[in-house]
């Protein structure tokens, strides 16, 4: 048992099963940025927020759009991290940052599980953006 302990310790399994949680994360609801049930979904959730000035602009399916091509760059850049931790290191900031800026809604749309738990996902791309910023290049 020891040994399977020092083994874990000296492993990045722990970084792996982050970056592969949050790849199938983004990759899903990246995806579903593109599909007409998500579309009416974001709509009903964002246009009374600070968010709404996408919707004149770009329209509801174009709002939708704009955000499945940000998880779609995250998502990529998360994969690409499997192989090269230093490319990753556009997926972890956008996984922050998608995280702060689903976090600012809350007041305006109320407590929501589902908006909620980016808490979480705002700890992962912290603790991914340290370790792929200590990889070499």
């Amino acid at each position: 048992m020891e040994k399977l302990i020092q083994a874990f310790r000296k492993s990045d399994f722990d970084i792996f099963a982050l970056r592969a949680g949050v790849f199938v994360v983004f990759l899903t609801f990246g995806i579903f940025k593109w599909m007409q049930f998500e579309v009416d979904i974001l709509e009903g959730m964002l246009k009374n927020t600070w968010m709404a000035f996408l919707y004149p602009l770009l329209g509801a399916h174009g709002a939708s759009y704009l955000l499945g091509v940000v998880e779609g760059v995250a998502y990529i850049s998360l994969f690409l991290g499997f192989f090269k931790p230093r490319l990753s290191i556009t997926g972890d900031v956008l996984v922050i940052v998608t995280g702060l800026v689903t976090l600012s809604l809350l007041p305006q749309i109320g407590f929501n599980s589902f908006v909620f738990k980016d808490v979480m996902l705002m700890g992962i791309g912290l603790v991914l953006l340290k370790h792929d910023l200590g990889k070499p290049a």
